[in-house]
């Protein structure tokens, strides 16, 4: 192994990023309430929060992609569990379960603040088509089997 990669190093690495992933964790359920109150400027601030932790945690996987390539030149394994294990340090190991717990609680509440950008978005669309007169409901089918859209639709003003 280089002497660039040892376990300080790793360990070093594994902190960052556990500590990179529990800020962005708190930006993200910070996220949910400002989405749940409709605040888009906490939002918008939120979001110029989290690019910086974004691009560190970019930065980091691109780190550890090349600490594995380098270790398959040297014609050793390529998996980053395989690599923490052959170190024989169970905190490594340990430390980066939790990194790896936090990842997923990220990716899992990033999911859940789409899922409500989404529907508040739907929510506004459906506003706006109600305020312009138009549907954006499908057509549907009536008795003749033919497609029919609603049958008349009224702007808010003319209601």
């Amino acid at each position: 192994m280089s002497s660039v990669l040892n376990a300080q190093s790793l360990q070093q690495h594994i902190v960052h990023d556990k500590q990179v992933c529990t800020q962005l964790l708190t930006l993200l359920q910070k996220e949910q309430e400002a989405l749940k109150e409709r605040d888009a400027d906490t939002v918008d601030s939120l979001l110029e929060q989290k690019l910086p932790l974004l691009e560190k945690l970019e930065f980091s996987a691109r780190q550890r992609q090349e600490w594995l390539k380098a270790r398959e030149q040297q014609g050793e394994g390529a998996s980053w569990a395989v690599m923490l294990d052959e170190l024989n340090q169970s905190p490594l190991t340990e430390a980066w379960a939790e990194v790896k717990s936090l990842y997923k609680k990220v990716r899992e509440q990033n999911e859940m603040n789409g899922k409500l950008l989404s529907r508040h978005q739907s929510t506004v669309n459906r506003m706006l088509d109600i305020l312009r007169g138009t549907s954006s409901s499908p057509n549907l089918y009536n008795a003749s089997g033919y497609s029919s859209g609603r049958a008349s639709s009224n702007k808010f003003g003319e209601a």
